[in-house]
């Protein structure tokens, strides 16, 4: 009775536009004023020591090497590799747009920054060229998931971080489930292509693969270090985190030259004040996460689910829908650190890999960016071109549908997010 209690005043609290971070601490709050079921002390201690976390280091670190890379213009350099590769087949620069969020996923793991970036420099030159300005606009909004689908992954951060699973095992298994969304997203330009043949009435200059791949060898190297760097075990995660701010600051101020040095304390400000409600969010999550153990939650919500199936395969299906409800209505930082706790044991108890749920959960989570309400990727993309959400809304349901496709293969077929870790 008082978890349910709890998740209705929260998200009565969320319908009330009350920040999440701040809805959390109120429920938190309220619980122990009403209940004394946790010590004041307790709170504040649980509250601080959340905070204390090195794996937890690893998310303003990327949130800063991304905002360093996005600044640095590598948008353009990533598109015409991608465009080099794709360019040529029948929807092959809208392909090229998929595979330039693709590459700039690995190296902001930030579905919202991916959008910004890609789809600042593509939405109008897709428009440009023929393609509808409305579809081109869902299509980088779909698109622009994969930044937290593909690793490095923020949220796979925060995953690891609350069930404890190795973050480079994450990692590395979230290579596949991403290039999947984007092989899914590349069939559908292919496929519109096709069916609508928009007239393309301008070409992107032809380069030579050689001078394509010198002109972006500097953001092609980022992830290559970082990735190359945590798989082969030359250093954890946070450190990697470290390393890309290290690279991108010496290739930004140094190698290309797009930022100032007089810039960087804007830049830093700007990182800090992203990061400071997402901390937030972390530390009152935490503390909620030991309210809902404490109220045995896991257990509660494993019975229902039981009590409604016993098949393992419904019982997938069940928290699958539960978790694209969840997605539509939360941030997804938010829903792993509250719901991963909870859905975790219930999962592993049933076979599942706790590598295999977090990438399960990443991909659901991600369909999130492009659902109303919350659905972020929307508002970012409505802000770059001035369309509704609601007209964007609309060119996004079949790569919704596509996306939602690739979670259950995520779910049923246990060697696509497992298939490349040893062992």
């Amino acid at each position: 009775m008082i978890i349910g209690w709890l998740f209705l005043a929260f998200f009565v609290l969320l319908g009330l536009s009350m920040p999440i971070g701040i809805a959390i601490l109120v429920v938190c709050v309220g619980y122990i004023l009403l209940t004394g079921g946790m010590q004041a002390s307790f709170f504040i201690s649980a509250f601080f020591s959340a905070l204390d976390s090195f794996p937890l280091l690893a998310v303003p670190l990327f949130m800063l090497s991304g905002d360093l890379m996005t600044k640095g213009g590598i948008a353009r350099q990533l598109f015409d590799l991608a465009h080099k590769l794709v360019g040529k087949l029948p929807g092959g620069h809208a392909m090229a747009a998929v595979l330039s969020c693709l590459f700039f996923g690995a190296v902001s793991g930030s579905a919202p920054a991916t959008v910004a970036a890609i789809g600042g420099l593509m939405i109008p030159m897709l428009a440009d060229i023929g393609y509808d300005r409305k579809w081109a606009t869902g299509l980088l909004a779909s698109a622009g998931a994969l930044g937290v689908m593909i690793p490095p992954s923020i949220p796979m951060v925060m995953y690891g971080v609350v069930t404890g699973e190795s973050v480079s095992d994450l990692f590395i298994a979230g290579i596949i489930p991403g290039i999947l969304v984007g092989l899914l997203l590349c069939v559908y330009c292919y496929t519109y292509c096709k069916k609508c043949r928009p007239t393309l009435k301008w070409e992107v200059e032809e380069k030579s693969f050689g001078r394509v791949l010198n002109d972006s060898k500097w953001a092609i190297l980022m992830p290559v270090i970082i990735l190359g760097g945590i798989y082969s075990g030359l250093f954890t995660p946070t450190e990697a985190a470290a390393i890309s701010v290290l690279y991108g600051l010496i290739i930004c101020l140094f190698v290309t030259k797009t930022i100032k040095l007089a810039e960087l304390a804007a830049l830093f400000k700007s990182t800090a004040a992203s990061m400071g409600p997402l901390m937030i969010v972390c530390a009152s999550a935490t503390v909620l996460g030991k309210i809902l153990t404490m109220e045995r939650a896991p257990e509660v919500i494993a019975n229902l689910i039981l009590s409604i199936s016993s098949n393992k395969i419904m019982i997938f299906l069940l928290v699958n829908l539960f978790l694209l409800i969840v997605g539509a209505l939360m941030d997804t930082v938010a829903a792993i650190l509250i719901f991963a706790p909870v859905l975790y044991p219930i999962m592993t108890g049933l076979g599942m890999s706790g590598i295999q749920f977090g990438c399960l959960m990443t991909v659901n989570l991600a369909v999130g960016f492009i659902t109303p309400p919350i659905g972020m990727n929307l508002y970012v993309a409505s802000g770059l071109t001035g369309l509704s959400v609601v007209e964007i809304s609309k060119k996004i349901v079949v790569p919704m549908l596509l996306m939602i496709i690739a979670v259950l293969m995520v779910t049923y077929i246990p060697g696509i997010s497992l298939c490349l870790l040893p062992g």
